[in-house]
């Protein structure tokens, strides 16, 4: 059976996302426009997130390497944290 994972809310982890892009060298003013959604995922079966990014704005204007710090900062977070939906 899964570990059950800290719920947080979706406020709280759009901002963990950002602050762990922010940390990558060249990415201290990256700003990504993005928003999250509810996944209907069944957890006992798909141990993955209760969420997933919805909407990415302009990724084609992103640095590459901030373009990947995004990438890698949205699995951590799915992996670490569910969102309390309200």
């Amino acid at each position: 059976m899964p570990k059950k994972k800290p719920k947080h809310p979706e406020a709280e982890v759009h901002a963990m996302i950002l602050t762990d892009v922010k940390i990558r060298l060249g990415c201290g003013d990256f700003a990504p426009e993005f928003t999250l959604h509810r996944t209907d995922v069944d957890q006992t079966r798909y141990p993955s997130a209760n969420w997933d990014v919805q909407t990415a704005a302009n990724v084609h204007d992103w640095k590459p390497d901030c373009a990947q710090a995004f990438k890698e900062a949205v699995g951590r977070a799915r992996r670490k944290f569910d969102i309390a939906w309200q």
